[in-house]
């Protein structure tokens, strides 16, 4: 399917994140929407499997290999209730989020470079959401048949993963395939409910790069617009463009402030539960050479190389609406013309930037830190299994 307007793929981009969040029940988007069947029971199933790491832990004590692999998916489980809880909690802002940037394209649909501009981004956009959803896809595969593989081959009844639903026993028949009905469900829900926060978090975020690149483009009209003005005695256009940059640049700053306050918690919540996922994984793959493993340790750095990429890619187009504020031909205003300028030149200097829980700031400095640290606590544990 192609498009020649931003705004059509972006409607387009939109229903199909509120398709994969109905797998849970959470199409927020939905007028008048409440909290349906689907809802309750994708919360009954992450909070009885996090309630049931309690009970795998003692069940499989001191088996160090099935618990770092239920530490390995516990964090999945944490995510997975922080992003049901800020979907909940936080329903308003989607909305707002959403026709913000629904008006922000539809703006632009007219004026040829801008919305070639933000049709590029959205394709990327589009582009990025397909591979974080094939990738999620492909592991919760991998785990899905795992059971069947295991049986098929070796006669062996496995779980899709190792956290068991509480003062259930896997030997017994009944409570297997109990455990394996709820498992594969958590799986199924998992596809839609991950592959939709994904797609959102991307699409917040790198929407700040088609605020950031129409701003430069108007910021380049306003410097045509100033070499016009200096053999004439109107500053009438120069004002009226320096009003629409001033408007919009107070718009990027708003969206990123709402951006940060919105998810602060989330990103922490994600950073402090890879190191779960990643250490249980890593073990998994050094003591039981498990291909589940092996495939829930590159989805989970998959996930968090991408998580501060985003971060990343919000400082940069920062740096580049300052650099356009510097290169513009600022010195060619008057005296007002200036001051106003000189404001918005002073707020690009302190943009805002994605944090975890304001402790640090989310890029891939942080992603090597992460996975340096990551790396030597499976080492250690490693060094005491042996």
């Amino acid at each position: 399917m192609t498009f020649t307007l931003s705004h059509d793929l972006y409607v387009y981009n939109l229903h199909l994140i509120r398709w994969f969040a109905s797998f849970v029940g959470l199409d927020i988007m939905a007028p008048n929407y409440k909290p349906n069947i689907l809802t309750f029971l994708a919360f009954f199933g992450l909070s009885i499997s996090l309630i049931g790491e309690v009970y795998t832990v003692w069940y499989y004590w001191p088996n160090l290999v099935k618990l770092m692999e239920s530490a390995a998916v516990y964090g999945v489980f944490i995510q997975g209730l922080a992003k049901f809880y800020t979907a909940l909690r936080y329903r308003k802002f989607f909305e707002a989020m959403y026709n913000r940037l629904d008006l922000f394209h539809y703006e632009y649909r007219n004026h040829e470079k801008n919305n070639a501009t933000l049709l590029l981004l959205m394709n990327r956009i589009c582009l990025l959401r397909k591979f974080i959803t094939l990738q999620i896809i492909g592991c919760i595969l991998v785990l899905s048949l795992n059971p069947v593989i295991q049986y098929i081959i070796k006669r062996e009844r496995v779980l899709v993963y190792a956290i068991l639903l509480p003062f259930s026993d896997p030997e017994i028949t009944s409570h297997y395939l109990l455990n394996l009905i709820v498992q594969y469900y958590l799986m199924i829900a998992g596809i839609g409910g991950f592959a939709a926060a994904e797609s959102v978090l991307i699409l917040f975020v790198t929407s700040v790069a088609g605020y950031a690149d129409v701003l430069k483009n108007k910021i380049d009209e306003m410097n045509i617009i100033l070499l016009d003005a200096q053999n004439s005695r109107d500053r009438t256009p120069v004002k009226l463009k320096l009003r629409e940059i001033v408007l919009l640049h107070q718009r990027v700053l708003e969206y990123e402030d709402d951006l940060e306050k919105r998810y602060y918690l989330n990103n922490w919540v994600q950073v402090a539960s890879s190191i779960f996922n990643l250490t249980g994984a890593l073990f998994g793959c050094y003591v039981s050479n498990s291909f589940t493993m092996y495939a829930l340790a590159i989805a989970v750095v998959v996930q968090l190389f991408e998580l501060c990429l985003l971060g990343t890619i919000l400082s940069i187009k920062n740096e580049e609406i300052e650099h356009a504020f510097y290169d513009s031909l600022w010195y060619l205003m008057d005296h007002s013309e200036k001051k106003d300028f000189l404001i918005m030149f002073h707020k690009c200097q302190h943009a805002m930037e994605m944090t975890v829980a304001s402790m640090a700031p989310l890029n891939i400095v942080l992603f090597i830190a992460i996975m340096q640290k990551i790396y030597a606590y499976a080492m250690m544990l490693m060094n005491f299994f042996e």
